[in-house]
């Protein structure tokens, strides 16, 4: 946009201490009911009894970061970030965020700011001029780069393109050279994929992970500190993991779906490498007290085992309550985790052999599936490093022992079969062996690369690390019920079927 074009924008809008008043009043009229209707919006199961401004501030003539604060009917209050662009005109993308607001007696609208190629232009220039805006609240928001944010020619194209498959953020493509991940919900302190973004970057040289060019961060009059988004290089890739694997699935005839994989195979005990390789990365600075690997206590092992024979009477309670209105197929499977409660309890307590073992815990990915990888010419490179959602951001942060990651990813495989073989019927015979020959070479991969590490991560004996591994499966596959079973019942199937597959496989040991 040209400086008349800018200027015709100040004259247009106003004093920007009215548009600041005007965005208030329209937060805490207009928002909650838009709230819900956003796909980045998290708590759509809660109902929401108010929304205010916690600060703002001008980017450019006609564009604001916003920070929201949103109260519920029950439960913790939740802040989320809300770019808006100050815009006139009535198109708008289908579903997108606007509000009505009104700016000295004339009706305006604000629209999602993510929605306009030159808000996202704008971004890029502040990052380039290192910029500090203030907010109307006496704090500032602050564009901040590494030394891996490049030079940018200017006859290249740093066009930029919105990515439409994310859900929780909103991530904005420069041509091939950036990606910027603005983060929606947010809270004051260290995030994780900043934090450990720039450990894997700078410290690590880790070379499987985008890196980090730079990040957004809100200051407040206090001197607490939000990150609100982050700013990393552009991988080019053929997709995550998981698309690539329902695409090579989906070619396979159900009753064959193992016998035409052995590339696929190859590559999971590549990606079992590289899994090792990021546990060693993580374990790789003894100096630094967030990331230096420490003793895997008896109280580790007695906290973890307890807090996951917890989440089996949780997720026992929530089956039982919503018992009657599943299909008659479910409703079996559902029965059979019932009848094991007891000895799932028991098994979660298994997690007390690990303190025998002398292994540490480290920093992990934490919410490690398929989903989280890209697939390369190089190999896969591994994404977002928040940890599970559901989880208070300080248990994310925690060091935790590696198998949880390994027993994600032997989950997201087992998912992956069944999503493109058998999603809510039976398993078929060909996609059990599938899962059994996929979880074997990712395995197989694995141990051979975590061999080459100095710290000790795993248990040493193989009767300990097979029935650690099985409760941290165990620990993966009650979340996912429970996920089902709010969002997708039809899909309970699958977490349930894995249930009583390390049921059965326990027995057999």
């Amino acid at each position: 946009m040209g400086s008349s074009g800018r200027r015709s924008d100040r004259a247009r809008h106003g004093d920007p201490a009215r548009i600041a008043a005007a965005l208030e009043r329209a937060v805490l009229v207009e928002l909650p009911a838009a709230l819900p209707r956003q796909r980045w919006f998290g708590a759509k199961g809660r109902a929401i009894s108010g929304a205010r401004l916690r600060d703002c501030g001008e980017l450019g003539d006609s564009a604001w970061l916003a920070l929201v604060d949103v109260t519920f009917a029950q439960g913790p209050d939740e802040t989320y970030t809300v770019p808006l662009v100050l815009d006139d005109d009535t198109s708008r993308v289908p579903g997108s965020l606007a509000l009505a607001l009104e700016l000295d007696g004339t009706p305006s609208r604000a629209a999602d700011a993510f929605d306009h190629p030159g808000f996202c232009l704008e971004l890029l220039r502040a990052f380039e001029r290192e910029a500090t805006l203030p907010t109307v609240r006496g704090g500032s928001v602050r564009f901040l780069r590494t030394d891996r944010f490049p030079r940018l020619d200017p006859d290249a194209s740093v066009a930029p393109r919105r990515l439409t498959g994310e859900q929780s953020n909103t991530s904005v493509v420069y041509g091939d050279v950036l990606i910027v991940k603005a983060l929606r919900k947010v809270q004051p302190g260290p995030n994780l994929d900043h934090e450990v973004g720039e450990f894997l970057t700078f410290r690590a040289r880790f070379p499987h992970v985008p890196p980090l060019a730079g990040a957004i961060e809100h200051a407040s009059a206090t001197g607490e500190t939000t990150t609100l988004a982050l700013l990393q290089r552009y991988v080019p890739s053929h997709g995550d993991g998981w698309r690539w694997a329902l695409d090579q699935l989906g070619r396979l005839q159900p009753e064959h779906v193992d016998e035409a994989s052995e590339p696929v195979f190859r590559d999971l005990f590549r990606l079992g490498a590289v899994t090792a390789a990021l546990h060693g990365a993580l374990a790789s600075d003894g100096r630094d007290p967030a990331f230096a690997p420490e003793p895997l206590t008896a109280d580790d092992a007695s906290g973890w085992g307890e807090r996951i024979a917890e989440d089996v009477r949780r997720t026992c309670d929530a089956i039982r309550a919503r018992l009657e209105t599943l299909p008659p197929a479910i409703a079996a499977d559902a029965r059979v985790l019932l009848a094991s409660e007891p000895a799932l309890i028991e098994r979660a307590r298994d997690l007390r052999l690990l303190a025998a073992e002398q292994c540490a815990k480290i920093r992990i990915h934490g919410d490690y599936h398929l989903g989280q990888t890209l697939r390369t010419d190089g190999g896969f490179v591994i994404l977002d490093f928040e940890g599970e959602p559901a989880r208070p951001v300080a248990e994310r942060r925690r060091k935790q022992c590696v198998l949880v990651d390994v027993a994600g990813m032997l989950r997201s495989l087992d998912y992956a079969v069944h999503t493109a073989v058998s999603p809510t019927g039976a398993p078929s015979q060909g996609g059990e062996r599938w899962v059994r020959r996929a979880n074997a070479s990712f395995l197989e991969g694995y141990l051979d690369e975590i061999a080459r590490v100095p710290v000790r991560l795993l248990p040493a004996s193989p009767s300990a690390f097979t029935r650690a591994l099985s409760v941290f499966e165990l620990d993966r596959a009650l979340y996912e019920v429970r996920y089902e079973l709010d969002n997708r019942p039809t899909w309970l199937g699958i977490p349930l079927r894995g249930l009583a597959r390390l049921l059965a496989r326990e027995r057999g040991s």
